[in-house]
């Protein structure tokens, strides 16, 4: 669990941390209900922090530009020319959601995780591998970790009215910048802010039991049932990182953690105040 700055963090019951990004941004027209809703949780008083990520778009930006695009365990292989794709692409869609979180009469900030020390990385040991010659280790390049939080940044946003939009390019010890996962980011983040909740917002209704049956969501998930799923290969792709993040932040003191559908409409408000599960929940 990455180490939270030694600043003292107020918890307020308030704050939920909401990431979205990969097929669920969309569009404008997508965007813009997406921060109808934020507007929504900050009217029904409480306090949401978004992280975003933009892992299609990255991906098309490196066809455009003729770069293999290469993952492990849903993890992306990043080099320097793909890195600054990375850097180049989470920043635009970082000021598309901050022009639309202002129109939905917010006040909006955008914030690179390297800014201020928000999240500091360390570089990701290579991943095991197993493929039909054996095992092998995979360096993914410029690819990090959070193992620090520092929350003064975000928490003096927040105080001051402002809805933080976090994407998750970070920095070690030394300032060198690498991509962390956006989902495991927000986890961090979602710990070292002391938030109440965390949801995961995607292009998929939860977690599913058969894969592409949209109808078999599984509803809710404890940890000890996470052995279970990666074994029987209901967890795969990249929905591992984010069943991983989930668990990541509430080892870390979040209460609830949820990955729910961004397509249905007004879903992110609905999962936190109707009473309904309209995806998979997951405590501890």
């Amino acid at each position: 669990m990455p180490r939270i700055s030694d600043v003292g963090v107020p918890r307020q019951a308030g704050k939920v941390v909401v990431k979205f990004g990969g097929s669920s941004i969309g569009g404008m027209e997508q965007i813009d209900a997406f921060a109808k809703q934020i507007a929504e949780l900050r009217e029904r008083g409480l306090t949401p922090i978004v992280m975003h990520g933009g892992g299609p778009e990255i991906t098309d930006e490196m066809k455009r530009c003729g770069l293999p695009v290469n993952k492990v365990a849903g993890l992306r292989i990043t080099d320097d020319a793909t890195l600054q794709i990375a850097k180049s692409v989470l920043s635009r869609i970082n000021d598309r959601v901050v022009v639309s979180l202002r129109k939905a009469g917010l006040k909006a900030i955008g914030v690179a995780g390297s800014e201020a020390d928000t999240l500091v990385a360390k570089k990701m040991d290579p991943v095991k591998l197993e493929g039909p010659d054996g095992t092998k280790m995979v360096d993914l390049g410029h690819v990090g970790e959070v193992v620090k939080v520092d929350p003064r940044l975000v928490n003096a946003l927040c105080d001051k009215g402002f809805v933080p939009v976090v994407y998750s390019i970070c920095a070690d010890d030394s300032g060198m910048l690498m991509n962390v996962n956006a989902d495991t980011a927000a986890a961090a983040l979602a710990a070292g802010i002391a938030a109440k909740d965390m949801v995961l917002v995607t292009d998929a209704p939860g977690v599913l039991r058969v894969f592409e049956d949209r109808g078999s969501t599984i509803p809710e998930i404890k940890e000890s049932d996470l052995g279970p799923l990666t074994s029987s290969g209901i967890l795969k792709d990249g929905m591992i990182p984010k069943v991983e993040a989930c668990f990541m932040a509430l080892r870390g003191g979040v209460g609830t953690a949820h990955i729910i559908c961004g397509t249905t409409p007004n879903s992110i408000v609905d999962q936190l105040f109707s009473g309904r599960n309209l995806g998979t929940r997951l405590t501890r």
